[in-house]
């Protein structure tokens, strides 16, 4: 138990609790009470050195490998839905009210689970350290139902490396589960008393504070869970410097790697009301707690570009636990929805103790990481009017690789063609500045001219001027300078070529 306090496990008294001074838990159906410092341990050292459940590894700590996937599972419509995230940068803040199945956990009577028993008939493993997460990540596909294409299955491991196999004894593996029969873990588990409890646990707020001690120095830490945003509002009032965290897919990292050590944290797993999306009267509404993978299944045809940026954003672990509103509130100029968010002109909504104000989110940002929200506000909602079907929507990421990779460059195009006439044009670029920036220039002179090359490349000079980038480790100043006019001339081939129209001869252009 790495010299730690032995856990307490109490017999729940479910719905009686109003305000707890402990983390609830399950893994793989044993139930857990997390106390005191305990509670701001990361998952991974909980499973592997307090409860010694060593099959969930961690090598990189930053969520891109894979092998500490484990599967979440959480109340849903009177049952449990399970997802695969990654538990290296899951702290367990984060996952009070959660039943966490690990790959020990799978195994059922004794007899492997047939994503283990794939990995062995197909000769998946080798050295065998990553085995285990490409084994979870399969699980969760079975879990949610993933089409076991060989695109499909592609998709569904971009969370996991391996430098044994080359993948394709793992997508052999993969592709043998197609139509086998699998007892989903929400069978498995099933358990009235753990469900009735788990969802009693979203009803509660949860308060931890404790002192971290060193000879004479010492830190008071205090980790709020609250059940309302209201009581969310109050707590971040009431704390100096609280850090707000839902996926924690930055935070997370930051942390682990000893960057930040945050005295006040706030955790919003509990409030249900920031989730969902919505689509109404041609209006787009994205509770703060809404995942990438939430936004990445709703939404409407007319966001299909946006999709394609999500799908490379991340992987499946990571989509399942961050969350739009985090990328927002991050205050990142290369985060990858900035673009699109500014050309469609979206809003964002403040909550604080005097009521909530919607900001529109071309004026969010006053400077690097200086946002506009009060130290006792929260980002609650997210709204942006769905485009025209008369509306041209290009968005574009440049990065080194093509998946799970920071970007270098981002840029959003927007605007609406009468004919060859462009009107109402949005021009938003990340990456070339401390924020992301419109280019207001550049869009007036492109306002009532033709689509022709001529326009493009004179803009693609306004839009040099229009931005400020520096280099660094992942980009030039004069590469991002070129990728200015660049992008330019590539939205405007791609718009020819889909609108049907001749191309150019470029030769004599």
């Amino acid at each position: 138990m790495n010299g730690r306090a032995p856990f307490l496990s109490i017999p729940p008294e479910i719905g009686t609790t109003v305000m707890r001074d402990y983390l609830l838990l399950y893994v793989n159906s044993t139930r857990y009470e997390i106390r005191g410092a305990r509670a701001y341990q990361s998952l991974t050292d909980l499973l592997r050195y307090d409860l010694a459940l060593t099959g969930t590894k961690v090598v990189c700590a930053e969520g891109d490998c894979g092998s500490c996937t484990v599967l979440i599972g959480r109340p849903e419509n009177g049952a449990i839905r399970y997802q695969g995230i990654d538990g290296c940068i899951q702290y367990l803040r984060q996952l009070d009210g959660r039943h966490v199945v690990t790959v020990e956990g799978l195994k059922e009577n004794g007899r492997l689970h047939p994503a283990q028993e794939a990995m062995v008939e197909s000769f998946g493993s080798q050295c065998g350290y990553c085995t285990p997460g490409f084994v979870m990540a399969l699980a969760a596909m079975l879990e949610e139902g993933t089409p076991l294409t060989r695109q499909g299955i592609k998709d569904g491991l971009t969370g996991n490396l391996c430098r044994c196999t080359g993948y394709e004894q793992i997508i052999d593996a993969a592709l043998s589960l197609k139509g086998k029969s699998v007892t989903r873990s929400a069978e498995r588990y099933h358990n009235p008393q753990m469900l009735a409890e788990l969802e009693a646990c979203a009803q509660d707020s949860v308060e931890i504070a404790y002192r971290e001690s060193w000879g004479r120095e010492f830190r008071n830490i205090r980790i709020g869970i609250p059940a309302t945003v209201a009581d969310a509002v109050a707590f971040k009032a009431k704390h100096e410097k609280t850090v707000v965290v839902s996926g924690g897919t930055d935070l997370s990292v930051q942390m682990n790697k000893g960057k930040v050590e945050p005295d006040t944290l706030l955790s919003l797993v509990h409030l249900r009301e920031l989730e969902g999306v919505s689509e109404n009267d041609d209006w787009l509404t994205i509770g703060a707690k809404a995942t990438w993978t939430d936004v990445e299944h709703a939404g409407s045809e007319s966001l299909l570009e946006f999709r394609k940026i999500i799908q490379v954003f991340a992987s499946p672990q990571i989509k399942n636990a961050g969350t739009l509103a985090g990328n927002i509130g991050n205050g990142s100029p290369i985060a990858d929805s900035m673009p699109f968010l500014y050309v469609m002109e979206a809003e964002v909504e403040l909550t604080g103790p005097s009521g909530s104000r919607w900001v529109n989110l071309n004026r969010f940002y006053h400077g690097y990481k200086q946002l506009e929200l009060r130290p006792d506000e929260l980002i609650t909602t997210l709204r942006f009017q769905l485009p025209e079907t008369n509306e041209t929507l290009k968005l574009y990421k440049v990065s080194k690789r093509k998946d799970l990779d920071i970007s270098n460059f981002t840029a959003g195009i927007r605007m609406t063609l009468d004919g060859e006439r462009i009107t109402q044009p949005r021009l938003a670029y990340g990456g070339v500045g401390p924020v992301v920036l419109r280019l207001p220039k550049t869009e007036r002179f492109l306002s009532g001219k033709l689509l022709t090359r001529e326009t493009i490349q004179k803009a693609g000079k306004l839009a040099r001027r229009e931005i400020t980038p520096i280099s660094d480790v992942r980009a030039s100043e004069d590469y991002r300078l070129q990728l200015a006019e660049n992008i330019l001339l590539k939205f405007y081939h791609e718009v020819r070529q889909e609108q049907g129209w001749p191309q150019p001869n470029t030769l004599s252009a």
